[in-house]
């Protein structure tokens, strides 16, 4: 629970909408939480969110 309360704080301070990205904000919080890379096609869904996971673009 910890790493999704990160996640959308990260989210919100971006001043994006969460409703919108819930599916990007569960996948976000399992990397942190197990310390995994992200890896994504579409890297701008998780903007801001770099202090906290490694995105990586396909």
């Amino acid at each position: 629970m910890r790493s999704y309360g990160l996640v959308v704080a990260a989210v919100v301070a971006e001043g994006r909408k969460l409703r919108s990205h819930f599916a990007d904000l569960l996948i976000a919080a399992t990397a942190h939480a197990n310390g995994l890379d992200l890896y994504t096609r579409n890297p701008d869904d998780f903007a801001g969110l770099d202090p906290l996971v490694h995105v990586v673009a396909l």
